[in-house]
C-alpha cells in the first residue's frame, strides 16, 4: 500500500529545500554583487588618487622648468615664493582648475576624505597632526586649504583670496567648491609702478572686461650724491604725487558699470605709489607681490593675481 502521505511531507520538504537553495544563492549573488562594486570603487579609488598625483608632479616639473628657463629674471614667483617651504609650487588658474577636476574624481566608500578650509591666523584645531603641520607651512594671511586622502596623497593649496570662514569635512569626495568660486571672484586689480599704472576689471580668471593704463612723467631714481640728489628727490616724489592722482582720477571711469561687482581690490607694486591710491578706492584691498605687467598681453597678469600656492606633505 502506498504511503500517500509520506510522499506529501517528502515532497513539501524537497520545495522547502529547493526555495532555500534559490534564496541562498539570490544572497549569494547579491553579497558577491556587492563585493565587486566595493572592488571596483577601490580601483577607482587608487587609479583617481594616481591620476591626480600624476598630475600634480607634471605641473610640478613644468613650473620647475619654466622657474629655471625665467632664472633670474624679477617676477611674480620670486616675490611670491620667498619664505615658503622648498616644497611649495605656484600654479596658474588652469594648472589648479585641472588640479581641482582630479580631485573632484576621487571617490572613497569609507567617508575618509578630508577637506580643510583653515582661515587666516587660524591654528587648525582638530586635524590630525599631518594636515595641520602642512597647513602651517604657509603664513600668508589667506588661510590654506587642505585635502588628504588616507595612505594616498595630502596637498594644501594657498588661494588668491583669503579663506572667509574655517571648515573641515569628511566625505567620501572632495569639497572643492570653494576654491572654484576663488577663480572666479570679479576683482579690481590695480599694478601701481611710478610712471605707469594699470587698471583693470577682471570678473574672473579668464580675461579684463575693462582696462587702462595710466601714464605720466616720472623721473628716474638719482644717483648722485649732495644737496642735488635731495632736491630731485623730492622732485620725484611730487611727480610720484601727481601720478597717484591721475590714477585716483581714471578708477570712476574704469569702475563704471561694475561698481558694485568687484569682491575686492588686489594691489601690487611701489609701496610709496600704493599709500597715496589706497585712499581712492572703496573696496577691501588686498596687497600682493606680483611682477610688472605685459604690455603686450596686459590679460597674462591675471595668472598671478589667480595663482595658487601648493604644498605637499
Amino acid at each position: 500500500m502506498v504511503d500517500l502521505l509520506g510522499k506529501k511531507k517528502l515532497e513539501e520538504e524537497i520545495e522547502r529545500l529547493r526555495a532555500r537553495v534559490a534564496e541562498q544563492e539570490e544572497e549569494r549573488d547579491s553579497l558577491q554583487l556587492q563585493i565587486e562594486r566595493r572592488e571596483e570603487k577601490i580601483r577607482k579609488l587608487t587609479a583617481a588618487g594616481q591620476e591626480t598625483s600624476l598630475a600634480l608632479k607634471a605641473a610640478e616639473q613644468k613650473i620647475a622648468a619654466l622657474q629655471e628657463r625665467d632664472a633670474g629674471e624679477e617676477g611674480w614667483e620670486g616675490a611670491a615664493t620667498k619664505g615658503r617651504p622648498s616644497s611649495s609650487r605656484l600654479l596658474k588658474p588652469r594648472e589648479v582648475e585641472q588640479l581641482l577636476e582630479r580631485l573632484d574624481a576621487v571617490r572613497s566608500p569609507h567617508d575618509d576624505l578630508l577637506s580643510a578650509y583653515i582661515a587666516p591666523g587660524s591654528a587648525g584645531e582638530n586635524l590630525p597632526p599631518e594636515v595641520g603641520d602642512l597647513a602651517r607651512q604657509d603664513e600668508s594671511d589667506r588661510g590654506a586649504a587642505v585635502f588628504s586622502a588616507p595612505l594616498l596623497f595630502t596637498i594644501a593649496l594657498v588661494p588668491p583670496f583669503p579663506i572667509g570662514e574655517g571648515e573641515v569635512t569628511w566625505a567620501g569626495s572632495f569639497k572643492t567648491g570653494p576654491l572654484k568660486e576663488m577663480l572666479d571672484t570679479p576683482v579690481l586689480v590695480v599694478a601701481a609702478h611710478a610712471g605707469e599704472t594699470l587698471l583693470g576689471v577682471a570678473l574672473g580668471r579668464e580675461g579684463f572686461a575693462e582696462r587702462a593704463v595710466v601714464k605720466s612723467a616720472v623721473k628716474e631714481k638719482h644717483t648722485k650724491g649732495g644737496w642735488s640728489q635731495k632736491r630731485f628727490e623730492r622732485l620725484r616724489e611730487e611727480e610720484i604725487r601727481q601720478h597717484a592722482d591721475l590714477v585716483a582720477e581714471r578708477l570712476p571711469k574704469i569702475l563704471e558699470g561694475y561698481r558694485s561687482i568687484p569682491a575686492r581690490a588686489v594691489v601690487s607694486g611701489d609701496p610709496a605709489l600704493v599709500k597715496m591710491i589706497a585712499p581712492a578706492i572703496d573696496l577691501p584691498i588686498q596687497e600682493a607681490k606680483i611682477g610688472r605687467f605685459d604690455k603686450k598681453n596686459p590679460d597674462r597678469l591675471l595668472e598671478e593675481v589667480y595663482g595658487f600656492v601648493c604644498l605637499r606633505g
